[in-house]
């Protein structure tokens, strides 16, 4: 070789490093804690309960919207220790497995009225072509917020509440929140909602809703006696029978989901039994659910503290997670109990490693946090912060068809040094299931939080579908990245 093609071949060499996209040998970032190691089963398209672990969520209630699962979800604070929650996050998945966090949806600082959260609900009206969030102002009044998109953000529809305790027939209900919609065949819409303590008398109530979606249309609400009714009704309708559900109270017997049935929306319904018993390590706590069709299956989303036990430990209460199970029917329409589960629902997809993969979309992780990202200050999006070493993200069934050779995200970092290690079907953080190397992406220093740079590293070729981990590495001592969204190529 002459020696102009030495130093140019050494020039080129250098700038490939520099650039990310050849890797090299750098010191690692020390021996693995052996307190971080654990016990992983992979992901292996089966959805892992809870679903979500990077926040505490509660109340979840789905709804299926242009080929996606919507959850929205209220959000438990990490140190509260009393329920008093102030924004809803909205989650989606096409797949059930990998869940996808849009952030906040709604937060109560948009309400001028409001100061405290509990459940909410989300429908879509066709004939408004608008997505309605209703909201309940602690036990004392309902809203209703409005999107033109599912994951929002949502706007106070009329400026106050849409019904408070002061409206005919709702005077003596005590708590006045847990709105549940229901949108009938015919176009009309319902709102179920009402709680309170036992002894308090029946507190389960009705209205209908006027096609604009933010007035009443009854001039009273209509009672609906629920034996033993504590909270969170939601209504569904299947085969012609309208399912009436709910939270029980504890008197004689812990709390539940229990469900009643009748022909008609806002009467004659007929006590049926129980779907969903206290799930294991709930401490005998509420209860919230709801239960939603999509694409030919009935799936039931509710909350337990199998989260915050891990993490807090076994007198966790008001830190509550969402989760999934199947909901099944015998023949005569009566829906038969439900066994919580650490998760048993199945990947109804693969995702497309060709595709652009939000980095938010995920099936599970350790340490990271999600944030609003922004481009020239104007939010565009989420993206995955709070990022230490060994950190992780996990991706479920990620199809690379007949092979992909490198690896492409967008990152920010305000930190030299960091890298992600992509690997497939398992991590060496987990005792049982290793995994694979595939490769190393060093991240450059761009020097804010928010200024985005997309890097290319070259990875083994990988074939076939596989569960992407993604591991991130750096300084013990500082955060490292920011991570909008991968994808491969």
């Amino acid at each position: 070789m002459g020696k102009k093609m030495f130093v140019l071949s050494i020039i080129i060499c250098f700038m490939l490093i520099i650039s990310g996209c050849v890797t090299i040998t750098e010191p690692e970032s020390g021996p693995i804690d052996p307190a971080l190691l654990i016990d992983h089963p992979g992901l292996n398209g089966i959805s892992r309960n809870p679903i979500v672990s990077h926040i505490y969520t509660a109340d979840p209630t789905a709804r299926s919207f242009n080929g996606r699962i919507y959850i929205y979800a209220s959000h438990d604070l990490d140190d509260q220790t009393d329920y008093r929650m102030y924004d809803y996050h909205i989650f989606s998945s096409e797949d059930l497995v990998n869940w996808q966090d849009h952030g906040v949806g709604l937060h109560k600082d948009d309400i001028s009225w409001a100061s405290l959260f509990y459940a909410p609900d989300c429908v879509y009206n066709e004939s408004t072509g608008n997505y309605y969030l209703y909201f309940p102002n602690g036990g004392s009044s309902i809203g209703v917020a409005v999107s033109d998109k599912p994951e929002g953000p949502f706007a106070d529809a009329i400026g106050k509440p849409l019904i408070t305790g002061q409206y005919p027939g709702v005077n003596d209900v005590e708590w006045v929140f847990d709105p549940g919609i229901l949108i009938d065949d015919d176009g009309q819409a319902y709102m179920y909602f009402g709680g309170g303590m036992p002894d308090t008398g029946d507190n389960a109530r009705v209205i209908r809703l006027n096609e604009d979606m933010v007035s009443l249309k009854d001039e009273s609400a209509t009672t609906i006696i629920a034996p033993d009714y504590f909270e969170a009704p939601f209504v569904f309708k299947r085969n012609g029978y309208y399912y009436f559900t709910y939270s029980t109270n504890w008197v004689g017997h812990g709390i539940r989901i229990d469900y009643m049935m009748s022909t008609d929306p806002m009467k004659g319904f007929t006590y049926k039994g129980t779907i969903l018993n206290n799930p294991p390590g709930n401490h005998g706590n509420n209860s919230h659910h709801s239960i939603v069709e999509h694409e030919g299956e009935w799936y039931i989303f509710y909350h337990n503290r199998k989260l915050s036990i891990r993490e807090i430990g076994n007198k966790a209460i008001y830190q509550r997670s969402i989760t999934l199970d199947y909901v099944t029917f015998n023949d005569d329409g009566t829906i038969n109990l439900v066994t919580p589960t650490d998760g048993t629902v199945e990947q109804l997809k693969n995702v497309d490693a060709f595709s652009i993969i939000e980095a938010e979309m995920m099936a599970d992780l350790r340490g990271v946090e999600i944030e609003f990202a922004y481009e020239n200050e104007i939010k565009a999006g989420v993206n995955v912060t709070d990022i230490d070493n060994y950190d992780w993200t996990g991706y479920s069934q990620v199809d690379f068809g007949e092979g992909a050779h490198n690896f492409n995200a967008k990152v920010a970092s305000k930190t030299a040094g960091t890298r992600i290690e992509i690997w497939i079907d398992g991590l060496d953080l987990f005792k049982n299931t290793p995994g694979t190397l595939i490769g190393t992406c060093k991240v450059p220093n761009t020097r804010n939080w928010q200024a985005w740079k997309n890097v290319t590293c070259p990875i083994e070729l990988t074939t076939g579908v596989h569960d992407v981990y993604l591991k991130f590495t750096g300084n013990e001592k500082e955060d490292l990245v920011n991570i909008d969204y991968f994808y491969f190529d």
